[in-house]
């Protein structure tokens, strides 16, 4: 048996302001973090509230909120090493992202950790 190694969470959020001088879009809100309290958090409230499928990409189950608009999922996969990381992920949207696609999002999302995968499996 093999303990989780590696723990990503990411958020999406979409912008609530107005700069002129820079393009607004959900690509300047993505917070990624490592935090193994968030992720547990994270798979305690999705279990009790599991929402409604809303898509597959890349083998990611992704999942429509009941409660909240926001799309999330997650999933683990095995490393070398006996290692495994856990990775979730939350997108936010609301009236202010009426042009964002959360199918691009999440393939954004997933494209960045099968980098950090990638990278891992080289060390």
């Amino acid at each position: 048996m093999t303990a989780i190694t590696h723990v990503y969470n990411y958020t999406v959020r979409c912008p609530h302001y107005k700069d002129p001088e820079h393009p607004v879009t959900w690509l300047n809100h993505i917070e990624m973090n490592q935090s193994c309290e968030i992720a547990l958090n994270r798979i305690t409230k999705w279990h009790e509230l599991s929402g409604n499928k809303s898509f597959e990409t890349s083998k990611f189950v992704v999942r429509r909120a009941e409660n909240e608009d926001a799309y999330f999922s997650m999933q683990s996969d095995r490393l070398k090493n006996d290692g495994h990381a856990l990775v979730t992920f939350k997108i936010f949207l609301d009236e202010c992202c009426d042009d964002a696609a959360p199918e691009e999002i999440m393939q954004h999302l997933i494209e960045d950790y099968q980098q950090r995968l990638a990278k891992l499996e080289q060390a």
